[in-house]
C-alpha cells in the first residue's frame, strides 16, 4: 500500500513536518510493509515558506524590520532561484506569533513590518511578489504594508497619521509613491485561505478579531473603521472592495493591497498544491492520510483540508482524517472518500498536557492505525 502522508501544522504544538514524522513513526511500527510519503503543508500562514523552501531551489534573505508593535526584529522572505519571484509570509514581521498573549490588540498593531519585507524585495529587482497571509496580529487594513511602501496616509488635516486599526475611521486621503506609475508594473498575488469580506458580519473585524485580542466594542469600532476605509478607497481610488472575497484576510490586507496596489487574491492552496505538484502524488497514493490541530465546521470553508479532500476525491483517493480536536463529526464522516477520523486525544486532558505530549499522541495514533491498515485491502 502507498500512504501519502500530508498535514498543516498542530498550531502551538508541531510543525507540519513534525507532524508527519510522528504519526510515521507509529504506523511504520505496526504497519511496516507500506511505502510512505511524507508531504509538509502549510495554508498561507506562518510555516507556509518552510514548506516551499524545501520543495523549489530558493534562498532566504534576510533583513531587519518592525515587528507588529514596532519593535525591532529580524525577518526573512524567499527568493525563487533564477527568477524576480519573491516569496513574503506576512506572519514573519508581522504575525500573532511574534507577540505575547498578553500583548495582542489590534487597534494598536501594523503591518508596516511586512512591507520593509516587500520593499527590501522591490528594491532588489522583484517583479513578481507573492504575500501570504495567514496569522496576522493585526487589522489596519494592509495600511502599514501601503506606508512601507510609500503611500502617504492622511488625516483630514492633511497630516500624516500611524498605520494602524485604531485610525481606520479618520482616515481622509491616500496618496500613491511615485514608483506606481514610473516603474514597471509589479505583479503582487494576495495567497489566503479565507473568502471573507473586507467589513461586514463576517468581515476581518468581527471574525478574526477576537484572537487578535479585540472586545466586542473594539471589533464594531474597527468594523466601522473599515467601512469607512473602504469608502475612502473608493472616492479618491475609483477602487470598490466592499464585498470583494477575500478582502476580510489578515485584518483586510488583501482588500488593502487589491485597493491600493491591484493585487490579485488567490487561494493558498492552489498555487501550494501547484508547486507541491499534489494531483501528481495523490495519483500514486492508494490511501491519503491528512489533518490539523483542529478539524471543525470552518474546516470546509475552503481550507486545506477540504482543498486536499476535494483534490483526492479527483482522483479516488479515500482518506483518513487525523486530528488534534474532532468536531462536527457528523460533517466529517458525510464527506465523500473519507473512511476514517480521529482525534489524537486518548481522553480527558488539559490543553497544555496535550500540547507538550503532541509528539507521543500522534506516534500513538500512527500505532493504532497501522494496526487497523494492516488488515485492510484497499482497491481504486
Amino acid at each position: 500500500m502507498n500512504i501519502l502522508l500530508a498535514f498543516d501544522s498542530f498550531k502551538d504544538a508541531l510543525p507540519a513536518s513534525a507532524v508527519c514524522q510522528s504519526l510515521q513513526r507509529g504506523l511504520t511500527q505496526t504497519f511496516p510493509d507500506a511505502t510512505y510519503q511524507s508531504i509538509p503543508l502549510a495554508d498561507g500562514g506562518e510555516g507556509t515558506l518552510d514548506v516551499l523552501h524545501a520543495a523549489v531551489p530558493s534562498e532566504w534573505i534576510s533583513c531587519p524590520v518592525s515587528d507588529p508593535l514596532g519593535r525591532p526584529i529580524t525577518a526573512r522572505y524567499l527568493w525563487l532561484t533564477g527568477t524576480q519571484t519573491a516569496l513574503v509570509e506576512l506572519a514573519q514581521a508581522s504575525g500573532l506569533e511574534r507577540l505575547t498573549h498578553s500583548e495582542r490588540n489590534c487597534l494598536y498593531t501594523s503591518t508596516f513590518g511586512t512591507g520593509q519585507l516587500m520593499a527590501d524585495a522591490l528594491n532588489r529587482g522583484c517583479t513578481d511578489l507573492i504575500l501570504t497571509v495567514g496569522g496576522s496580529a493585526t487589522n489596519d487594513a494592509g495600511l502599514g504594508i501601503a506606508a512601507a511602501l510609500g503611500y502617504a496616509i492622511l488625516d483630514a488635516a492633511g497630516q500624516p497619521m500611524s498605520p494602524t486599526g485604531e485610525n481606520l475611521p479618520t482616515v481622509h486621503t491616500l496618496v500613491p509613491p511615485a514608483w506606481l506609475t514610473e516603474n514597471p508594473p509589479v505583479n503582487l498575488r494576495i495567497l489566503t485561505d479565507v473568502t471573507n469580506p473586507f467589513y461586514g458580519p463576517t468581515g476581518a473585524a468581527h471574525v478574526f478579531g477576537e484572537q487578535k485580542g479585540a472586545d466586542s466594542a473594539t471589533r464594531q469600532y474597527l468594523d466601522e473603521g473599515m467601512q469607512h476605509l473602504a469608502a475612502v478607497v473608493e472616492q479618491t481610488l475609483g477602487k470598490n472592495i466592499r464585498q470583494l472575497p477575500g478582502a476580510g484576510a489578515a485584518g483586510g490586507v488583501a482588500g488593502g493591497m487589491a485597493a491600493l496596489f491591484d493585487a490579485s487574491i488567490m487561494p493558498a492552496t492552489d498555487y501550494l498544491f501547484a508547486v507541491l505538484n499534489m494531483r501528481a502524488k495523490l495519483r500514486r497514493a492508494d490511501l491519503l492520510i491528512t489533518g490539523e490541530g483542529r478539524v471543525d465546521a470552518q474546516s470546509w470553508q475552503g481550507k486545506l483540508v477540504s482543498a486536499l479532500l476535494a483534490l483526492a476525491r479527483e482522483e479516488h483517493v479515500p482518506a483518513v482524517l487525523v486530528c488534534g480536536t474532532l468536531q462536527d463529526t457528523r460533517q466529517v464522516l458525510a464527506q465523500p472518500g473519507v473512511l476514517y477520523a480521529t482525534s489524537i486525544i486518548p481522553g480527558p486532558m488539559s490543553l497544555e498536557t496535550a500540547l507538550t505530549q503532541t509528539p507521543q499522541l500522534l506516534e500513538e495514533q500512527g500505532l493504532r492505525l497501522g494496526a487497523l491498515l494492516s488488515g485492510v485491502q484497499l482497491t481504486r
